[in-house]
């Protein structure tokens, strides 16, 4: 029997990010992907041009309609815009049984479009958070949570621990916390590093850096396999270095599409 996954994020028309690629991921690693929009954009290759949400109320709506019929081993959270959006999948979540639950915290485009309301993230560390078992910020969003600008490995390794930390607060034990805090090229232009911190384990993902300049839809990518991986029954360690190399591929075989920066193409992935 396939096993169902969810994803919970925005639309990007132009297909590279948000659920379009999701879904790609998903598919490409044999699961059956479900989805619930939480925002329309208007965007293409060149960037974001605007955004407009979905009520609250509708994506609750959608994500329990789903709960009430499919039993979903996975959840990957994107874009989520809104507080309104936040709370209303919390308490969505609350239905969620014993489903993996993986957080892409989208602030920003790659143009710097805001993605996710200022007033918005207090909502998403009390309500969300506490909910979420693995999440996957960037080197711009990990300093949004830990209110420090992260300028080293050492800085990121900090990040991803206070981050951790917080988390096991929340959620009262250290049983399913995560953090996948993507490092970049932070401090070699030649290397990609990323921290993985686990049952308080610091984890250091180091990998050859792609120099290609159609990257769309990588933060995307990244979480969505980490999720798929771990409804295929990969611990979350094995989970996430099967996720970067995943990325990895995707991003060599990132192609040029429109005027702007083309996707990643997880298609390359794809098992005969």
């Amino acid at each position: 029997m396939r096993q169902a996954i969810m994803t919970v994020a925005g639309s990007d028309p132009s297909g590279g990010a948000g659920i379009q690629q999701d879904i790609r991921v998903f598919t490409c690693l044999g699961l059956h992907a479900c989805a619930a929009v939480t925002a329309i954009t208007v965007q293409n290759t060149k960037g974001v041009e605007d955004v407009y949400p979905i009520p609250g109320d509708l994506v609750k709506r959608q994500v329990i309609a789903v709960f009430e019929d499919i039993r979903l081993k996975g959840i990957k959270i994107g874009m989520l815009a809104t507080k309104d959006n936040v709370t209303h999948l919390a308490k969505a979540l609350f239905h969620k049984d014993d489903a993996w639950v993986v957080a892409d915290p989208v602030m920003r485009s790659k143009n710097n479009v805001v993605l996710l309301e200022k007033e918005a993230w207090r909502a998403y560390e009390e309500e969300l958070l506490p909910l979420i078992d693995i999440i996957t910020p960037n080197i711009h969003e990990a300093s949004v949570m830990v209110s420090m600008e992260l300028k080293s490995l050492t800085d990121i390794k900090m990040a991803a621990k206070t981050i951790y930390e917080k988390m096991v607060r929340l959620h009262g034990s250290k049983d399913r916390c995560g953090v996948y805090l993507k490092g970049g090229h932070i401090e070699d232009r030649q290397q990609s590093t990323d921290v993985f911190c686990y049952e308080g384990r610091l984890i250091v993902l180091r990998g050859k850096r792609i120099h290609n300049i159609h990257s769309h839809g990588t933060g995307c990518t990244l979480s969505s396999a980490l999720c798929a991986y771990l409804v295929l029954g990969k611990g979350p360690e094995a989970a996430a270095r099967y996720a970067k190399e995943f990325v990895r591929r995707a991003i060599v075989a990132g192609f040029p599409l429109g005027k702007g920066i083309g996707p990643v193409d997880p298609l390359v992935c794809l098992k005969f």
